[in-house]
């Protein structure tokens, strides 16, 4: 794989990570407001599923174990 495919798998992988962290963030906040939210728990879900998903992917399975665990 050349160098600049790296770069470019790791930007979209970067990009990609702080937007669910984001998402993340967002959705724990609406649930802790209303925790019987089930959309956020379904958000919670997607985001974490998708971050371990991707982290296994880029091979960072340490992301990928904790996001696992969430």
């Amino acid at each position: 794989m050349s160098e600049d495919m790296i770069k470019e798998y790791m930007e979209a992988y970067v990009s990609e990570t702080e937007e669910h962290l984001q998402n993340l963030n967002d959705s724990l906040l609406e649930l802790e407001k209303n925790p019987s939210d089930t959309e956020s728990i379904n958000q919670i879900f997607r985001s974490a599923h998708t971050l371990k998903s991707s982290s296994a992917a880029m091979g960072f399975l340490k992301i990928s174990g904790l996001a696992h665990a969430m």
